[in-house]
């Protein structure tokens, strides 16, 4: 008896659908019917899949129901159903979704290591110290808040929303940081 792995499982789960072996997958272009090219391995994007295929099965359900009693084997109508199931998100790879976490923490760790070392120059300490101390709190930030939220999404649009969400919290914090330390620096200069 063969043993399985969570990946084949997830497959087979798929592959054998109702929507699936009756063709409204590739009628509403879901990309749910060829998942050859998919590593067994790549779980976490297989399980992104599947939340799709639950999706789209419930809202053909719901198509179907008496209440709006659409005709789901009309190729046309289930077009029109993909680009609603499409347009919840389109999955990603999970390196697709760390890699953009790293970025993230890259430009956090940028700002934070710019704001600060300009305090710094302010208190007239070394530039690159601060810098270093400002990357510190750059990373720290970013592991805790901002790197773990964008690296855990499964979709583009919630990447970029949660990539929109940590610029406009925590880079904005950064600039602020910052802007203080300039201003910090320039009344230094005209009162001492």
């Amino acid at each position: 008896m063969k043993i399985y792995n969570k990946g084949e499982i997830i497959k087979a789960d798929l592959y054998s659908r109702v929507n699936a072996t009756n063709g409204k997958y590739r009628a509403g272009q879901l990309g749910l019917e060829n998942l050859a090219g998919i590593k067994d391995s790549d779980i976490f994007f297989l399980e992104t899949l599947q939340m799709k295929a639950n999706l789209a099965d419930k809202m053909i359900v719901e198509a179907e129901a008496e209440a709006e009693g659409k005709d789901t084997t009309n190729p046309d109508v289930m077009k029109e159903l993909g680009e609603k199931i499409n347009s919840a998100g389109t999955p990603v790879h999970r390196s697709e979704a760390v890699m953009t976490a790293v970025f993230v923490s890259l430009r956090l760790i940028a700002y934070y290591g710019i704001a600060i070392g300009i305090w710094g120059i302010v208190f007239k300490k070394s530039f690159l110290v601060f810098v270093l101390y400002g990357s510190i709190v750059g990373l720290l930030i970013s592991l805790l808040a901002a790197a773990t939220v964008v690296a855990s999404q499964r979709t583009k649009e919630r990447i970029r929303e949660m990539v929109f969400g940590a610029a406009g919290m925590w880079g904005t914090l950064a600039i602020i940081i910052g802007l203080l330390g300039l201003v910090a620096f320039v009344i230094g200069l005209l009162v001492f």
